[in-house]
């Protein structure tokens, strides 16, 4: 009787964990280039053009930021480095996006933490 308690008990928090966490599977994951293209050029309505451009984009920002953590510099240089490169990146996607589009991008992103996740 207690193991099955126990049983139960456990799979009820691992459930509610995994609703909480998003339950799709992809908790915790990064979305791919393409997947973040698809995603800016079904919300913002860019073009083909458009989003292949986003999508080598956020492969070479993704890539260098990569191999900035590989490199085995300081914390704050990593850091300092990820900054810059993220800077890059928004400048670099201001260049390719419409106003009204990276007006919008800008809404999308202070919408969610670091972490991805929407916030409350």
């Amino acid at each position: 009787m207690r193991t099955r308690i126990l049983v139960l008990a456990t799979a009820a928090v691992l459930a509610v964990g995994l609703a909480w966490a998003g339950g799709e599977g992809k908790a915790g994951q990064m979305m791919s280039p393409a997947e973040q293209a698809a995603k800016l050029k079904a919300k913002l309505g860019l073009s083909d053009a458009q989003a292949e451009q986003v999508r080598a984009v956020f492969e070479d920002i993704d890539r260098r930021i990569a191999e900035l953590k590989a490199s085995g510099q300081d914390a704050a240089v990593v850091q300092e480095g990820k900054k810059k490169l993220k800077e890059e990146r928004a400048a670099r996607l201001k260049a390719i996006l419409t106003a009204e589009q990276y007006a919008r991008y800008e809404q999308m992103k202070s919408g969610h933490t670091a972490g991805g996740k929407q916030k409350p």
